[in-house]
This record gives structure tokens, C-alpha cells and sequence, in this order.
């Protein structure tokens, strides 16, 4: 009866320890420290929130967040790839409340970059709102695009300047 009690009692502790220290599984947006949290695309520190974006990437089994300064940034980084890592999440700040908004629910303003000011020049923001999209849309001389589109956006518009990558025309 004693030995029996006592592998309840190993089996018990071993259960706990494994419990505590299986961590949860990483979700929802990042945390931003302007002035501190670095741009995974430009190394630039991140000093504009309303601007800023994140993707949530499982790299072999483990999920980090990357941080963008801009928009532009994070769509160029998932262009080119990111070295094996699967997106899980995307998150952008809605420019007027400056809240985190999931990509996919943003509605998005293209617009030029003098026009709409961007830390990278992009002239990319996002809204939680459509109505505050089309607002911006027609202050700015822009058009609102889903995060879909947009990506195609960004794409045409940068092989239109630099080439598709890889050195094809």
C-alpha cells in the first residue's frame, strides 16, 4: 500500500510540473514599445504607432511577432518570404484610434505617398471602419482596398519600380 501511494504521488508531481510548464500558444497582436520595438523589414526603431503592423509567424514550431514601422514594410518582408515561417496572424493599427485592427477586417487606403504620409514613404493605412476608409480615401486622393488587394497593390506597384524580384522583368 505505501509504494503504491508513493507512485501516485511521483506520477502526481511529474503531471504538475508538466502542466506548469507548458506555455500557452502565442495569439492576438503584439505588444509596441515606440522608440524601442525594431522594424523586421528596415531595422528602423518604431516611433509612429498609427502607421505600424505586425505578423505573427510560427517559424519551426515556434511563434514570435514581427513588427513593421509601416505597412509597406510587412507587406514587402511577406512578399519576399519569411525564410520558411508560416503567418498565423496579421495585425495592423487603425490610424485614427490607433488601435490594433486583424488584417483581414482593415480596410485599407492607397493613396500617394506625398499625399498620405507614411514612416517608409508607403502612403498605406488602415481603418476599423469602411466609412473612416472612404473618408481618408477622398481627403487623401486614395482608394480602399481589402487586405487581398492590397497586397496585389503593393506588389504591382513595387515590380512597376524595382523589377519582380529574383531579377525577372
Amino acid at each position: 500500500m505505501n509504494r503504491s501511494r508513493s507512485i501516485v504521488c511521483i506520477a502526481f508531481a511529474l503531471v504538475s510540473v508538466l502542466t506548469a510548464c507548458r506555455q500557452a500558444v502565442l495569439s492576438g497582436p503584439p505588444e509596441l514599445r515606440l522608440g524601442r520595438s525594431e522594424c523586421g523589414e528596415c531595422g528602423m526603431l518604431i516611433s509612429e504607432d498609427r502607421c505600424s503592423s505586425a505578423l505573427l509567424i510560427d517559424a519551426s514550431g515556434r511563434r514570435e511577432h514581427v513588427l513593421y514601422d509601416d505597412i509597406g514594410c510587412m507587406l514587402d518582408a511577406e512578399r519576399r518570404g519569411l525564410d520558411g515561417a508560416v503567418v498565423a496572424e496579421r495585425y495592423v493599427h487603425d490610424y485614427g484610434t490607433r488601435a490594433w485592427v486583424e488584417a483581414s477586417a482593415a480596410h485599407f487606403v492607397a493613396a500617394d505617398r506625398d499625399s498620405l504620409q507614411t514612416p517608409m514613404g508607403s502612403g498605406l493605412v488602415a481603418f476599423a471602419s469602411a466609412g473612416d476608409a472612404e473618408a481618408s480615401s477622398r481627403t487623401h486622393k486614395g482608394r480602399v482596398l481589402n487586405y487581398t488587394a492590397l497586397a496585389a497593390y503593393r506588389r504591382a506597384w513595387m515590380e512597376e519600380r524595382f523589377g519582380k524580384p529574383g531579377g525577372g522583368e
